[in-house]
C-alpha cells in the first residue's frame, strides 16, 4: 500500500467514534474533577476531558457498549458526569 492510502484508511473515523465526536460537542459539559480510587487505594484525580478522550480512543466491542450505554442515559437524561465518573475509576492508577 502507498503512504497516502494507509494514511487514509489510518484516519478514517469509525461511525461510532463519530457518535462520541457529535455526542460531546452537542452535550458541551462542563469540565469537572473526579475523585476514584485505585485497586490499590491509590487516590487518582481524573478530569473529564481526559475520560472523553479515553472513551473516544476505545474500538470495537467496547466502543460500541459504550455508546450503547451513553445513548440510553441520554435517553433517560440522566447526568452523564455520573457515567464518566464510573468510567473515570477503570482509569485509576496504581502507584
Amino acid at each position: 500500500m502507498n503512504n497516502t492510502l494507509t494514511h487514509t484508511i489510518m484516519t478514517r473515523k469509525t461511525q461510532t467514534q463519530k457518535y462520541f465526536d457529535a455526542f460531546f460537542s452537542e452535550k458541551n459539559l462542563i469540565e469537572q474533577i473526579y475523585d476514584v480510587t485505585s485497586p490499590n487505594g491509590t487516590p487518582n484525580v481524573i478530569p473529564t476531558s481526559a475520560v472523553i478522550d479515553a472513551i473516544k480512543s476505545t474500538q470495537g466491542n467496547e466502543a460500541k457498549q459504550i455508546a450503547n450505554a451513553l445513548r440510553q442515559l441520554d435517553f433517560y437524561n440522566a447526568d452523564i458526569h455520573h457515567y464518566l465518573e464510573h468510567m473515570a475509576q477503570a482509569l485509576a492508577v496504581d502507584l
